[in-house]
């Protein structure tokens, strides 16, 4: 499946490496001294409170829109500590890419754990097809966070 018009990658990936990194580390921070009390101000442009990870994925089938490479990096962060999807060698991954920064970043928390079976077919860990588990994400999660219209 492909539409141009939706900035969403999904696909069937192969973990490489999921490495946690500091969101907040680069973050510019300016300090002033307030005049009339003598506190100092620390002013930042934002405060990430998630946990930040750098992911590489192998990319072994394309599913909504291609990813033209045989290798993808994405930026993932995950509030309540490490991402669920780290936890499983294969598994169906949502990406969308930021022209600004140029990255794709992981669509927080969406993710299918997937097997091959001894016929070759990618399947849901409870024998779901690939085509339901996209459907139930699009139709679900992706629609109502407006990534679909």
């Amino acid at each position: 499946m492909s539409n141009d018009s939706v900035n969403l990658y999904a696909f069937i990936g192969e973990k490489i490496s999921v490495t946690e990194f500091d969101p907040n580390e680069s973050k510019e921070r300016r300090i002033e001294i307030d005049s009339i009390t003598g506190d100092t101000l620390i002013f930042s442009s934002a405060y990430v409170m998630d946990n930040g990870f750098r992911n590489k994925y192998r990319v072994v089938k394309n599913l909504f829109n291609e990813l033209k490479a045989d290798t993808i990096e994405f930026v993932a962060y995950d509030h309540y500590g490490r991402p669920g999807f780290e936890n499983y060698k294969n598994v169906i991954l949502y990406l969308s890419f930021s022209e600004k920064k140029g990255n794709y970043y992981h669509q927080k928390y969406l993710f299918d754990p997937v097997e091959k079976n001894k016929n070759g077919t990618w399947k849901g860990t409870k024998g779901e097809s690939i085509e339901k588990l996209f459907m139930e994400q699009k139709n679900g999660y992706l629609l109502a966070r407006g990534v679909f219209d």
